[in-house]
């Protein structure tokens, strides 16, 4: 009896012994296992905030291109779209050109044509005993503030090929009164034909019934035409305050 009580807390003692070294294998496992988990759990979270930064990253630099090719489009298509007017306008051009060339090839054939043609017949008047000095035609068309433009063509055909020179006067004749145009060249020398032209305001208020031509050369010729006033003219270039007034004069 005495023996089995003295083997009993022996035995207790080693089962406490044996429960005590289970507790201290745990408690180090345990540590190790939490240990464990928050590594993985630091390392995890570690990589993908690294991955996390990569792929914002990513999407930043690719919407920066996206941003570039879209300003390099834009960029090329106004340039197509430029390079397209320019190439219309070259062959707008091109085709202006060569109407423009063709149409003063025309003009230039017209013209030695008439220059022969008008060759042809100042002989033709010479052998029949030439055209003295004449007015063939005298235009005046208003222009605005009462100012007015005119052109006035001379004639001579001359048997000896003699040139006319002289001097030209146009008057402006209301009744009694009269007013002399200033012309800017009055003064001609020519052997078949001459324009004179020029421009002059009239006084307001006056309104005449009649301009004249006389013209003082070789032989002195006077010619009056009726004044009918036409339409207006819009555009001048020159400024009615710089046109010289018609002068009074008596007869």
């Amino acid at each position: 009896m005495n023996q089995n009580k003295q083997e009993e807390p022996s035995a207790v003692a080693q089962g406490e012994g044996k429960k005590q070294n289970f507790v201290q294998a745990s408690k180090f496992l345990l540590l190790g296992s939490v240990l464990l988990c928050f590594g993985g759990f630091a390392f995890g979270y570690i990589v993908g905030h690294k991955q996390g930064l990569t792929v914002v990253g990513y999407d930043a630099d690719a919407q920066q291109l996206v941003d570039v090719i879209q300003k390099q489009k834009d960029t090329l298509a106004e340039l197509n779209k430029n390079f397209n007017l320019a190439t219309q306008e070259r062959d707008l051009a091109l085709s202006n050109t060569t109407t423009l060339t063709h149409t003063l090839t025309e003009t230039q054939a017209d013209l030695g044509i008439s220059e022969t043609q008008s060759q042809i017949y100042r002989n033709l008047l010479r052998q029949r005993g030439g055209v003295g000095l004449m007015v063939q035609n005298l235009a005046v068309r208003p222009l605005p503030e009462n100012a007015f433009e005119y052109q006035l063509d001379l004639l001579q055909v001359s048997s000896g090929q003699k040139k006319a020179s002289g001097s030209v006067e146009l008057r402006l004749i209301r009744g009694a009164e009269t007013l002399v145009v200033p012309m800017q060249n009055s003064r001609f020398n020519f052997e078949n034909f001459e324009r004179l032209t020029g421009r002059w305001t009239i006084p307001n208020g006056f309104v005449p019934q009649y301009i004249e031509v006389r013209i003082n050369g070789g032989i002195n010729e006077i010619r009056r035409f009726n004044w009918l006033r036409g339409k207006e003219i819009d555009h001048s270039a020159r400024f009615a305050t710089d046109i010289p007034q018609a002068e009074a004069k008596t007869q």
